[in-house]
């Protein structure tokens, strides 16, 4: 199979569902910390644009639009952080919408009431001030939300200005910075959320598939051992009902059923037991490599890798397709065949060609540590065409069977 005829595999519908749910619990791992110090800097933008009000209300045309909606502002925002208090500050989407339909009639309250081609210098506050609203809860909704509203309040503003000032080229300039003020915060504030949950859901994925790595040669995976501690539950409860005499014998048709679905699971795992490495488990159950990556190891070579390979390897697939393109990258890793004959000046050492090939990735923005986890590996040589990348790793382990020859011999 090359790289070009890689498909998506997906395992078991229950091992993929417990995935889908382990990744929604991953997407919703807080930034709190972060959500603290960004709300903060919304309320000093808020405040910025309220002292900016309240030194130019006389300048204003309407000043009465831009109370109202500075009232209404405020209104909003206490009204929003106590049903965020009760709510577990758990932003929903009825409240969010709630929230947005509040923040753009104030936008467009004040906007109406600065626009005026006579009123030189005269600064939309409280349109400017939604953009402190929006940057204090950028944290509590996903990213696409609040970037979304903040690029429509910045259309908002940017019209109202090039529309009152086309012909007031000395207040053009300072009228577009203080809109830049109210916009620019919440988009870099939207970059910085989006990379650091990529950052914490790509790490957590590296954690769960590490503990793959020091696995014993037949040992089970994550899923699969879960899944072996619920069916022997289920059973347990089964054996205990028919001891204690709360179930009568023979079985009820339901729990015949049951007892026969236990049986069936029980032994799709007694048959499928030794069948995959660690690697392979490691893929499986790997957010970013199960539907990304494919794993050629028919002879089970990954399992003769000693604990230090096996992660280097592990670590250099996974950085290499964990930091490229989700949409396009692609990877095939293959394992073998292998020259069994030992090499000459090592006794009892085994060489296992190792390829792995990538689509879609960038050579120079593969991560330096990729290089530094594949010397832990063995040798390798790279070849780079396009967007495509060539590995070829000669990794040098132990072999079994000269070991077994030196225990025949003793």
């Amino acid at each position: 199979m090359s790289v070009d005829a890689l498909e998506e595999t997906t395992g078991p519908t229950r091992r993929y569902r417990h995935r889908r749910t382990i990744d929604r619990q991953r997407s919703s791992l807080g930034t709190t910390q972060l959500g603290i110090g960004l709300s903060v800097s919304g309320v000093i933008l808020v405040v910025y644009a309220a002292i900016r009000f309240v030194g130019s209300v006389h300048h204003y045309p309407r000043p009465l639009l831009s109370v109202v909606a500075w009232l209404l502002l405020t209104a909003a925002i206490a009204s929003t952080f106590l049903l965020l208090r009760r709510s577990a500050f758990h932003l929903s989407d009825r409240l969010f919408v709630a929230l947005l339909i509040q923040l753009v009639v104030v936008a467009a309250l004040d906007l109406a009431s600065v626009w005026s081609r006579d009123a030189v210098g005269v600064y939309p506050t409280a349109a400017a001030a939604v953009g402190g609203v929006l940057l204090a809860v950028v944290t509590l909704r996903p990213v696409r939300d609040t970037a979304a509203a903040t690029v429509v309040l910045g259309l908002m503003l940017v019209g109202s200005i090039l529309t009152v000032t086309r012909t007031q080229s000395p207040t053009l300039g300072a009228e577009l910075l203080f809109a830049a003020v109210a916009v620019v915060p919440p988009l870099i504030a939207c970059a910085i959320v989006s990379q650091y949950r990529r950052i914490v859901r790509l790490e957590l994925d590296r954690v769960m598939v590490a503990s793959t790595v020091a696995s014993v040669r037949d040992a089970l995976g994550f899923f699969d051992s879960e899944e072996l501690v619920t069916l022997d539950l289920e059973a347990e409860e089964l054996f205990v009902g028919v001891a204690d005499g709360s179930v009568d014998l023979p079985l009820s048709p339901e729990l015949a059923a049951r007892a026969s679905r236990l049986a069936t699971e029980l032994r799709r795992h007694l048959m499928s037991e030794g069948k995959e490495s660690w690697l392979e488990h490691a893929f499986q159950e790997s957010s970013v490599l199960s539907d990304r990556a494919t794993l050629r190891d028919p002879e089970r070579l990954a399992t003769y890798l000693a604990t230090d390979q096996r992660d280097g390897l592990l670590s250099a697939v996974w950085l290499l397709l964990g930091e490229a393109d989700a949409q396009s990258a692609r990877a095939v890793l293959t394992l073998g065949p292998v020259d069994r004959s030992e090499r000459p000046g090592r006794s009892g050492a085994l060489v296992i060609p190792i390829v792995l090939e990538a689509v879609g990735v960038q050579r120079a923005k593969v991560d330096p540590a990729v290089w530094e986890a594949l010397g832990r590996v063995g040798s390798s040589t790279d070849t780079y065409q396009k967007s495509r990348i060539r590995i070829e790793i000669d990794s040098t382990v132990d072999n079994p069977a000269a070991g077994q020859r030196k225990g025949e011999r003793q």
